[in-house]
């Protein structure tokens, strides 16, 4: 049985239909999207392995930038392993499949809800909350990057909104459970 909420899909369906009145109107935006929907996830991890080297923070600050890497795979992995079960039983198609023009990226059908690139974006970033410069440069491109999934027609807002939640979530309980045990 798909999830087929009412009030949620008739605005998914209002924004997916405007978004996709944008595309190839300015080939500057569709190629920044495209960019981005491939791109971000891979800066993100090279944020993360900077970051847990140290680079430009200050020396009292390197044991926790390698706490807050183990801390975002962690709960990156942990939110993914969460998101499976919900996105069978959801079993929501993705915009391109109800849409006739298909997508702007290349992606498989289905699971759409929640969208697991949103929820392990914010995992990631999330568990730098304590590393304000990382912090903000990983919510930028974790934000980037869900909603370049919007607008390359692979997920509905609320697939996002989900997504971010969830991961933003794990982190926290996982950052509070990790102050708990005297590890961070």
């Amino acid at each position: 049985m798909a999830w087929e909420p009412q009030f949620p899909e008739q605005i998914d369906a209002k924004i997916t239909q405007w978004i996709m009145s944008l595309w190839r109107k300015s080939a500057f935006l569709d190629a920044a999207m495209i960019v981005l929907g491939k791109w971000t996830p891979i800066v993100m991890l090279t944020v993360i392995v900077v970051a847990s080297t140290g680079w430009l923070l200050p020396i009292s600050l390197h044991t926790l930038a390698l706490k807050s890497a183990a801390a975002a795979v962690f709960t990156a992995l942990l939110a993914r392993v969460i998101n499976e079960p919900i996105s069978r039983w959801a079993n929501r198609p993705r915009p391109f499949e109800r849409e006739l023009s298909g997508a702007l990226l290349d992606h498989e059908e289905g699971r759409a809800f929640p969208s697991n690139h949103a929820t392990g974006a914010f995992a990631l970033a999330m568990s730098f909350s304590l590393l304000p410069g990382y912090h903000a440069i990983l919510v930028g491109l974790a934000l980037l990057l869900a909603m370049a999934r919007v607008y390359n027609g692979l997920h509905h807002t609320t697939d996002v909104i989900a997504g971010m939640l969830h991961g933003t979530i794990a982190a926290w309980l996982l950052l509070a459970g990790f102050r708990w045990l005297g590890w961070m």
